[in-house]
């Protein structure tokens, strides 16, 4: 085995394969043993190593749980840890980890430099940076009090070995080159004086005097100014000698480097770091020419335009020497075709690398991707590189490769790469070669065209299905055709899979795999062919989320979670994931995914936004999220595989809630003398809108989700909640929004019937009423409002519902022309309410059609003493606008023009945007009629304006009408 300390953990086997070790606690638990290199740790010494003072009551079972797994994750035969009743000790060989073999470089190291063998000086000290692979142990969650002496004393070793390797080059003539790493050395270190010497000696063996005296005196200051003091003696004499131009400081001839290192002990080791890259690409040397591109689909269909911008990009002339590589990125969630795409890119365009195409999958959606150090392994080996002389190390393997590939044309196809980190190691250095990468996530760091991948646009998915299935076949049922193309979403794989199984059943028409799909649930059973599977490729994503879950859930959590196999517990991106498929499948923001998870909106954002990045989720809009209709099929059943049902439940009825209370909230705003279903005050889940235009605002965004949540309510037995959420929309879909009108207030009642409740189904038959009449059809209106009417009638306190119908039933006849009519059932519905308010605006306008103009006016009297007595303020401004129509048809214009205007007043404070645009449609009738054609022009074409945006179709006609003629 191989253990690594000195970067990121890393655990491989003798051939250089990773060992996955699964989980940040069991990662802390091995690095804590490593540390002690083979000695006995007590319970408590690694218990406070791995949790610090919050240490668990559960954690002796935890640590026995972690040991059980590092044991399966060694895959030793289970004797590499022992476990006592006095503690732990972990087997370690002494070449099997990376700090003793520093160490052990080190020592040599300062023994040669004692004897002032410069040459062997430089070689140890190269094969002990070598093992550097970064900051020690930066991916291991471990307490500071146990990394901190750790990191400390060996940054301070490799300072020291930087400094011994420098004193050899220095020696060894070869100042060249090392003036820019001292520089930064200087610039990290600035009070290490050893490399501020080195600096200035380099600087002034390059001919740079001047730079080295420079160097000297930004120092001197700086040690000053941190330390007070003056730098030491040795520093000093320097400055003086080279001020002086000394001889003696000229260098020394260079000599040829050693190319392979003395091993660390007497006996043979293996892979060992190797200092400087062996040289492959002197002449005659073997250069292989790889053709690794697997075949491109012969029935390649869409993505023309991002195949031409790739293949165009990568068709430009040379770039000069030393310019950026770029890196040309796909994206997308699984089977959107990215490696399809790039494979078809990069045979296109093969013949520009004569040196060779390398395709490398790297396995970054699996439970165990490839590290950047096992990539470079290969591509090293694919070079030509023999296994034996293949360095360890991350950055030795990533300056060969990028020494092997300089000056040469070659293309490399990265596919499925994790993240930035896996794919940086593996660029080339300098222009000439191409780079493409395929992604799950969103790779923005790097130069280059980047794609992101979504469904294939209607033609294309049918033109690919046709060209699998048969064009004869698809072109026979059009309208099973849709279905089909509306199950696969766009997907390119699922294309392909529903294609492949038409072609493998002739006796299957189109209809009868649409009905296969379309079955509740079915979709990702049948989307399959031989080993191919959509569900398969699209869990890969999840499945690596869920593990990152569970890692940083661990990570954060000193208890263990006890939930089920595939439970991350009460939060995370995972859990997201699965319950908000249980949302309709529309557009949603970030307040419903909170309400739906019960957790805060920032939280939910970022695992939003983690979801997005792993193409798990679409955001059409800043703030807005979308399932793609395949991957919300998988969130359902992950959801229902992972979930218990009590939990599923309560996440669509918090989603329901959500909607109600934020519906009745907005309602308050837009009609605030509606009617509304009485809620729970002390449930209410959000506070009130702002104005109206918030509110309708908010309306506009969630119109999807709020139409559909009615129907989810009523699938999911939340049948009350159904009709209420349908009866809270009125105020909104009132404002052209009539099909939705119609589908809400449908399905409300049916989930009126449901419950039994005669006044929820007596409510919903009155919205379906005035849904009709609105479109135009009042006679058929009359008929929900008789049925309206039976319900209520002798029932004992039933009265405001009686004349609330009645009412309705008026203005049905009015809409009709029978002015009579309407003014009898105006009277029948004030004797159940005698200050109803609405009905005697209305009895105005009726009795004013007939003529009877000061009777409509004493009405309105009526009224308006009764609005003024119990502040009604949204009725008085009906009212007012009603007076104004009852005085323009008197020919009392002026008088009408005033009436508009108190109107408009009242209407502006209470933000009534579609009642005010009614009284400006008023006010400039009355204007024209008073010849003041301009005035009245302004009035019509402010109100067109609000109601071409509150959907009011009718009206607008009208008022254009009004316009045209002016």
């Amino acid at each position: 085995m191989r253990f690594g300390l000195l970067g990121s953990f890393v655990v491989e086997d003798a051939g250089g394969t990773p060992r996955q070790i699964g989980t940040p606690k069991a990662r802390a638990l091995l690095a804590v043993l490593l540390l002690r290199g083979g000695s006995p740790v007590s319970w408590d010494t690694v218990k406070t190593a791995i949790w610090g003072e919050s240490v668990p009551a559960t954690a002796r079972a935890s640590l026995h749980n972690h040991v059980a797994r590092l044991r399966r994750d060694l895959d030793e035969g289970g004797d590499r840890i022992q476990v006592t009743p006095a503690g732990f000790r972990l087997r370690v060989l002494d070449d099997e980890l990376d700090v003793t073999r520093f160490d052990r470089y080190v020592c040599r190291a300062r023994t040669a430099r004692l004897a002032e063998d410069w040459a062997e000086v430089e070689a140890l000290t190269g094969s002990a940076l070598a093992l550097w692979r970064g900051a020690p142990l930066s991916d291991v969650p471990l307490p500071d009090t146990e990394r901190e002496p750790f990191v400390r004393r060996m940054e301070e070793a490799r300072l020291q070995v930087l400094e011994w390797g420098y004193e050899a080059d220095l020696h060894l003539g070869r100042h060249q080159g090392i003036a820019a790493e001292l520089a930064e050395l200087v610039a990290a270190h600035p009070l290490r004086e050893t490399f501020v010497g080195q600096l200035m000696l380099a600087l002034h063996r390059s001919g740079r005097p001047a730079d080295a005296l420079l160097a000297y005196d930004t120092a001197r200051r700086t040690i000053r100014r941190e330390l007070g003091v003056d730098p030491e003696p040795g520093l000093v004499e320097l400055h003086r000698r080279i001020l002086t131009l000394d001889p003696s400081l000229t260098a020394q001839p260079a000599t040829e480097p050693q190319t392979t290192p003395p091993p660390a002990t007497d006996a043979p080791t293996l892979d060992l770091p190797i200092p400087h890259p062996i040289a492959t690409d002197a002449p005659g040397d073997p250069h292989p020419t790889p053709h690794q591109l697997p075949s491109s689909p012969a029935d390649f269909t869409g993505r023309e335009q991002e195949l031409d911008r790739i293949v165009g990009e990568l068709a430009e002339a040379d770039r000069p020497d030393g310019a950026t590589v770029l890196v040309h990125r796909v994206s997308g969630s699984g089977g959107m075709g990215k490696t399809t795409l790039m494979v078809r890119a990069a045979h296109q365009i093969r013949e520009r690398f004569p040196d060779g195409q390398i395709f490398l999958d790297l396995g970054g959606m699996t439970t165990m991707p490839m590290t950047p150090e096992s990539a470079l392994g290969l591509l090293l080996r694919t070079l030509g590189v023999a296994p034996e002389e293949v360095p360890c190390g991350l950055q030795a393997r990533s300056a060969q490769f990028r020494s092997l590939i300089a000056g040469r044309r070659m293309l490399i196809l990265l596919d499925d790469a994790g993240d930035a980190a896996q794919i940086r190691p593996l660029l080339p250095g300098a222009a000439g070669s191409a780079v493409l990468v395929t992604s799950r996530r969103r790779l923005v760091s790097f130069p280059g065209v980047r794609i992101d991948l979504g469904a294939l646009p209607d033609d294309a998915a049918r033109r690919l299905l046709a060209s699998i299935a048969g064009e004869d076949r698809v072109a026979a049922q059009p309208s099973a055709t849709t279905e089909v193309l509306r199950a696969c979403g766009g997907m390119p794989l699922a294309l392909r899979l529903a294609g492949s199984r038409l072609a493998a059943r002739p006796a299957w028409s189109v209809q009868d795999l649409a009905h296969r799909l379309t079955s509740h649930g079915r979709v990702l059973r049948e989307l399959y062919a031989d080993d191919l599977h959509v569900r398969t490729a699209l869990q890969m994503s999840y499945e690596l989320l869920l593990q990152e879950s569970q890692e940083s859930q661990e990570s954060q959590e000193p208890q263990e979670s006890t939930g089920s196999p595939g439970h991350t517990g009460r939060t995370g991106p995972a859990r997201a994931f699965r319950l908000l498929g249980l949302m309709p499948s529309a557009a949603f923001g970030t307040a419903a995914a909170a309400a739906v998870l019960d957790c805060d909106e920032r939280s939910v954002e970022d695992w939003l936004e983690a979801l997005v990045d792993a193409h798990l989720l679409e955001s059409p809009a800043p703030g807005r999220y979308q399932f793609h209709c395949l991957l919300q099929a998988l969130a359902v059943e992950l959801a229902e595989e992972s979930d218990s049902e009590e939990e599923r439940a309560l996440a669509v009825e918090r989603f329901v809630l959500w909607c109600l209370h934020g519906a009745d909230a907005a309602t308050a705003r837009l009609a605030p003398a509606a009617r509304r279903v009485p809620l729970d005050a002390g449930a209410r889940l959000r506070g009130p809108f702002a104005d109206y235009d918030e509110a309708y605002g908010w309306y506009e965004r969630e119109r999807e989700v709020l139409v559909a949540a009615v129907s989810l309510a009523h699938e999911a037995g939340l049948h009350a909640q159904a009709w209420s959420l349908a009866a809270s929309l009125w105020a909104y879909v009132r404002l052209g929004r009539n099909d939705d009108w119609l589908t809400t207030h449908t399905v409300g009642l049916a989930a009126a019937r449901a419950t039994g409740d005669e006044r929820a189904e007596a409510w919903m038959l009155n919205g379906l009423g005035n849904q009709v009449l609105k479109t135009g059809r009042p006679a058929e209106a009359i008929g929900y409002f008789r049925r309206v009417l039976r319900i209520h009638e002798g029932v004992p306190g039933r009265d405001a519902e009686l004349s609330a119908v009645l009412n309705n039933i008026g203005t049905c006849f009015t809409d009709l022309g029978d002015h009579e009519s309407a003014l009898r059932h105006y009277r029948k519905s004030l004797v159940r309410e005698p200050e109803s308010c609405a009905t005697l605006n209305n009895m105005a306008d009726a009795l004013s059609h007939l003529g009877r103009h000061d009777e409509a006016l004493d009405v309105l009297d009526r009224a308006e003493a009764i609005q003024r007595a119990t502040r009604d303020l949204v009725s008085l401004a009906i009212g007012l606008r009603v007076r104004g129509d009852v005085l323009r048809a008197a020919d009392r214009a002026a008088e009408a023009v005033e009436a508009y205007r108190r109107a408009l007043a009242l209407q502006r404070l209470g933000g009534d945007q579609h009642s005010e645009a009614v009284s400006l449609m008023g006010l400039g009738d009355a204007l024209a009629d008073l010849e003041r054609q301009t005035e009245a022009e302004a009035c019509w074409g402010k109100a067109l304006r609000w109601m071409e945006r509150l959907g009011d179709q009718g009206r607008s006609v009208d008022l254009r009408k009004r316009l045209a003629g002016a």
